[in-house]
């Protein structure tokens, strides 16, 4: 949340863990409880008698540590830097930085070192403290150095250290004030933290540019006299001794200026001007020399409610009442345009004279339709800038026409709008903002596709302010939705603005981003969606431990919601009721998990969410099912921001998915081919055997004389074979013949394991098994790299689980395998 608290508090590092009551869990009540918590669910308005009593001083779980907010130390107040003075726009990151950080780099710069500005360094919190005290209440920035005078003082004097401590302190102190910037100021986070840095950061782009401007001016108005001085003294008034005197100025009383006119060649030189040129000359060293740099740098253009005395005492500040801010900023721009359009004329015209460049036949029809469309960049920053404040429900309703009128006119223009992040802005605050579906500005503001459109926060100044320069600079339309938060007004809650703007962020109410058209035609060149915590998340998960009814810690992760941030709002209070402590039940879910699972399976399940009260117990909230849709909703618009900023894009994962089908097809194609090809070599080889066969046991048969028969033995006494015959026709075990010696070999011996690659579907499945033996060639193809580098089992193991059975096992490498014989029996039907 990019703060801390400066105590420990319920729930903070360092304190207790938050607990929930311990309780007696009781199965038979959670069912009656179910039901009860279920119809207030779906909005049974029956059931509230039944319901806990609802306390106004809860908070979400994870914003318990920042209760109070008068012991958080947060990034305002804002040291503003003033503008530099070598006249360079300064970037985002160099117009202010959070108090806390500038003290600290300040100080540690003119006392370097652990050791230097002991006494001040570990003080610096409280001083931090005290300016926050200071300024809470102001709504204008204000001189830094002063203040931190005043109470730098007014700490030695509190702290009672003794005369040379003391005096170490007060020139440390001294150090440090001679360190601040002159000019410096304070801005705190009051009503309108957007509109001041807004305003800052103008100032940082426009001043250096109106100095450039004057010098550049200058220049011109001087080339051009030169221009006008030398036509002079071609002719012959040129050559009076009145004229040489003026040209000679102050040293003309050490010159004989009427002799000295006398030597001087008369001739006329080179050819002169024209009448046309010289008009034109002398009519832009007029305009030139007349030019005043206009005071007002900002016209803020707002509805008659707003107090403009909080900006009396800007300098260069001008404040404009209308009932019509758009229309209104438009004619104010368009009336100091035509204005400086002859100015920037001239100042183009000058330079092409001087530089001896100005074509009439092109230049004459260019500048007679000259305005505010041909301006250049710089030219276009110079016009005081104007910026028309509306609101959110008026853009949204009765002010669209002159709004979107704006918005593509192309002029530069800022349109600030402030936001509630919970409300709807097409519907009256005062309406049910869960009534209808909410209007996103955001899109509205996209679909004028060349404005410049940023939706950010004034709780975190370095994205307001990146914002604010990309669109001052782009010198288009933009649009600024800004959020700057509001004060929970519940008992025993003191959360400031600036935590609840920051919630709404975490909670995806009011998700960051900017779209620039001037970086290209795409989303993926014109979006920025910086800013966002955790953004290929649905919701940012943040650590939680908390300690049971049980007494056990519990250490979890919890996502923070837009239901978390609804329970800031007071008026949204209606749509949490406490879980009682007796109940136990897996039908409550927290909201995540909740919102994550499909709809159709949410009808078993009542989604909660953890919160705090001020005695620091740890509550389920039950939620409503309005509420529900709300969540909803605000993740569907999340996922849309998130598409079109190119995160969890469901083009790309249908892309993904349809190449990887593709894909799949072609190998399975390739597969089928293969094996029909395989299939037809071994019929081949098989007829090809058939054939020979046959063709021997022709010949054999046709070789064989069929008239000798074999004449038959008579039947008398068996004759008994020889010994000899005997050991030759009776082989014993030990003397195997060859053939079956050499079928023992196959059956026993190791033989290699082999792939069929061109069938390998990239499945992946073999290298899970072991990525030593199974490696992919640069087909991303499976083969064997190593097959002693794992087990046969392994083999098997790949082959069986093939979904293109192309892996062969072979027979195993080592015999002292365990369970070889099953594992070859296996093997078998693969090899």
């Amino acid at each position: 949340m990019n703060a801390e608290p400066n105590a420990p508090t319920a729930g903070s590092a360092g304190s207790a863990l938050p607990a929930q009551p311990p309780a007696i869990k009781d199965a038979e009540a959670s069912k009656d409880i179910l039901y009860t918590l279920r119809h207030f669910h779906l909005g049974n308005p029956g059931v509230q008698e039944q319901l806990e009593p609802f306390g106004d001083d809860y908070l979400p779980a994870l914003l318990a540590p920042y209760r109070d907010a008068s012991r958080l130390r947060y990034d305002y107040p804002l040291f503003l830097y003033p503008v530099a003075e070598n006249g360079q726009a300064a970037e985002a990151a160099e117009l202010a930085k959070p108090l806390s950080q500038f003290l600290s780099e300040t100080l540690e710069s003119v006392a370097p070192g652990a050791d230097n500005a002991r006494i001040l360094k570990d003080n610096l919190p409280r001083i931090e403290q005290a300016l926050r005290q200071a300024t809470k209440d102001d709504e204008a920035p204000v001189p830094a150095r002063p203040l931190l005078q005043q109470l730098g003082e007014q700490m030695v004097q509190q702290l009672g250290l003794d005369s040379d401590s003391s005096a170490r302190l007060s020139d440390d102190l001294e150090k440090l004030l001679e360190a601040i910037p002159d000019g410096g100021q304070l801005l705190a986070y009051g009503r309108h933290p957007a509109i001041h840095l807004l305003i800052h950061v103008i100032r940082h782009q426009v001043i250096p540019r109106q100095a450039q401007f004057q010098e550049q001016l200058q220049e011109q108005i001087l080339g051009l006299g030169r221009l006008l001085n030398i036509e002079k003294e071609k002719s012959d008034s040129g050559r009076k001794p009145e004229h040489l005197k003026e040209s000679v100025g102050g040293s003309a009383a050490l010159f004989d200026v009427n002799a000295l006119s006398q030597v001087m060649d008369h001739s006329q030189g080179s050819v002169g001007m024209s009448a046309e040129r010289r008009e034109r000359v002398q009519t832009a060293l007029e305009i030139l020399k007349e030019y005043r740099q206009e005071p007002t740098l900002v016209r803020f253009v707002h509805l008659k409610d707003l107090d403009n005395t909080i900006f009396s005492d800007i300098e260069g500040f001008e404040s404009v009442v209308s009932d019509d801010p758009c229309t209104t900023a438009q004619d104010l721009f368009d009336q100091e345009a035509a204005r400086l359009a002859k100015v920037f004329a001239a100042a183009r015209i000058a330079q092409l004279e001087i530089d001896d460049l100005y074509d009439a036949s092109i230049h004459d029809p260019w500048f007679a339709s000259f305005n505010w469309e041909a301006f250049s960049q710089h030219e276009l920053l110079l016009v005081p800038a104007v910026i028309a404040l509306e609101t959110a429900l008026r853009v949204a309703n009765q002010a669209m026409p002159q709004f979107s009128r704006l918005l593509n006119s192309g002029r530069p223009v800022q349109i600030m709008v402030r936001v509630l992040a919970h409300a709807n802005p097409g519907r009256d605050t005062e309406e049910d903002p869960f009534a209808h579906f909410r209007t996103e500005l955001g899109y509205l503001g996209i679909a004028h596709r060349q404005a410049v459109v940023g939706q950010t926060s004034a709780a975190r100044h370095e994205h307001l302010l990146q914002q604010f320069t990309t669109a001052f600079n782009a010198t288009r339309t933009s649009l600024h939705l800004i959020n700057i938060g509001m004060r929970p007004l519940g008992q025993g809650v003191g959360l400031n603005a600036w935590l609840v703007a920051g919630a709404a962020l975490e909670g995806r109410v009011h998700p960051f981003f900017q779209l620039n058209p001037a970086q290209g035609d795409s989303f993926a060149e014109r979006v920025d969606f910086s800013g966002n915590p955790q953004p290929d998340r649905d919701w940012p998960l943040h650590e939680f431990n908390y300690i049971d009814n049980d007494g056990e810690v519990i250490k979890t992760q919890s996502a923070f919601t837009f239901a978390d941030y609804a329970l800031l709002i007071p008026r949204l209070h209606h749509h949490f009721t406490p879980v009682p402590l007796v109940c136990e039940s897996d039908n409550l879910l927290p909201i995540a998990d909740y919102l994550a699972l499909p709809q159709q399976q949410t009808d078993a399940y009542i989604p909660y969410v953890w919160a705090i009260n001020a005695n620091g117990e740890l509550r389920q909230l039950a939620v409503s099912l309005t509420l529900v849709h709300a969540c909803r909703d605000r993740l569907n618009y999340w996922h849309s921001l998130q598409e079109m900023a190119g995160i969890g894009s469901k083009y790309i994962e249908i892309g993904i998915a349809k190449a990887r089908a593709e894909i799949q097809a072609a190998a399975d194609a390739e597969r089928a081919e293969l094996l029909a090809a395989h299939e037809a070599e071994i019929n081949s080889v098989r007829a090809e055997a058939a054939s020979e066969v046959m063709g021997r046991l022709t010949e054999v048969l046709m070789g064989m004389d069929l008239t000798s028969a074999t004449p038959r033995i008579a039947a008398t006494a068996p004759v008994q074979p020889s010994p000899a015959a005997a050991d030759v026709s009776e082989p014993t075990a030990e003397s195997e013949t060859p053939d079956e010696a050499e079928a023992e070999e196959d059956i026993g011996g190791y033989e290699d394991p082999w792939i069929d690659s061109p069938l390998c579907t990239s499945c992946n499945d073999c290298l899970a098994i072991n990525p030593l033996v199974f490696v992919y060639n640069d087909s991303n193809q499976a083969y064997i790299a190593d097959a002693s580098a794992g087990t046969f089992a392994q083999m098997v193991e790949a082959a069986e689980i093939c979904p293109s059975d192309c892996i062969h096992p072979g027979k195993p490498l080592n015999d002292a395998e365990p369970g070889l014989d099953e594992l070859i029996e296996r093997a078998a039907a693969y090899n």
